[in-house]
């Protein structure tokens, strides 16, 4: 009997569906149901049936459960117990990706640096997708993601306002804001790929019952604002992203507001986390001077 098998039927039983089980714990479908079928044949009994509602536990599956996550408590208690001890911690891996690497991230690893030194800090910068993989597989320890995130623990870190980035040459360019309604009527506008422009799809969606009128597709934010700059489009961009002084490049704001929310995520709630793995989290507490 292993933990993951005990883990499986507790995601089973939650879900009622191997697929589902196998997505929240990054498996295959055929996984979950080896690590199933392990355990029934260790056990010697049926744990799982399906049915034409999906899946359910046996009435032996439900007794078997109870003690199932009787021991998974204990082993969170005793993680618990073993923090506490003062083991002391020798490294933090954190995922990043573009704008927290170059905006966000330098200020607060000097004060993670003064505050816990004799602590060796490993960045590793990767697309949101990587970080999530990464997490799950305990390659890092934590990673900034944009929120929501689902099947990790978050915090939240920072709330970002999305802004309209478009040439200063551009009839629009004279005002202080623009609207979803006026941005549907534009045919240039850019995108580029980026967890945060399926916000801005879904508020395109919910506001004016369209999609973006996007005819650019790029690979990176600096192209799609190079392109601004040039004055081939209008685009899309959480505030924190936008370079000083960059010429040429007129910002508006967006009415209704649109924020994006970026957290940390990791496997276990912050709040059982040792000290310095909470710092990252708790920055959004701390004076940002």
């Amino acid at each position: 009997m292993t933990l993951n098998q005990l883990t499986t039927l507790i995601k089973v039983a939650e879900l009622q569906s191997f697929s589902k089980a196998a997505k929240e714990l990054f498996i295959t479908q055929p996984a979950v149901s080896h690590q199933i079928l392990d355990l029934e044949n260790e056990l010697g009994i049926k744990l799982v049936e399906r049915g034409k509602d999906g899946i359910s536990l046996t009435e032996a599956g439900n007794k078997v459960l109870k003690h199932v996550r009787v021991i998974t408590e204990s082993l969170e208690m005793i993680k618990e117990e073993t923090t506490s001890l003062g083991i002391e911690l020798k490294e933090l891996k954190i995922g990043s990706f573009g704008s927290i690497s170059a905006n966000f991230l330098p200020g607060i690893m000097r004060l993670f640096k003064s505050e816990y030194p004799k602590i060796d800090l490993k960045i590793f910068k990767g697309t949101e997708t990587e970080i999530r993989d990464w997490i799950s597989s305990r390659t890092i320890d934590m990673g900034f993601v944009t929120l929501p995130c689902n099947n990790l623990k978050t915090v939240s870190v920072i709330l970002d306002d999305m802004v309209a980035v478009l040439s200063k040459n551009d009839a629009l360019a004279a005002q202080k804001s623009i609207s979803f309604g006026q941005l549907t009527k534009y045919s240039e506008m850019i995108t580029w790929n980026s967890n945060c422009q399926v916000l801005v799809k879904k508020a395109f969606q919910s506001l004016t019952g369209k999609l973006p009128p996007w005819k650019y597709n790029v690979s990176n934010m600096g192209t799609m604002l190079t392109m601004v700059k040039e004055g081939s489009g209008i685009g899309i961009i959480p505030k924190i992203c936008m370079p000083e002084n960059i010429p040429n490049v007129q910002i508006l704001t967006l009415e209704p507001a649109l924020k994006r929310g970026i957290g940390l995520a990791s496997l276990a709630p912050f709040a059982d986390l040792p000290p310095p793995f909470r710092f990252y989290g708790n920055y959004q507490k701390m004076d940002r001077r």
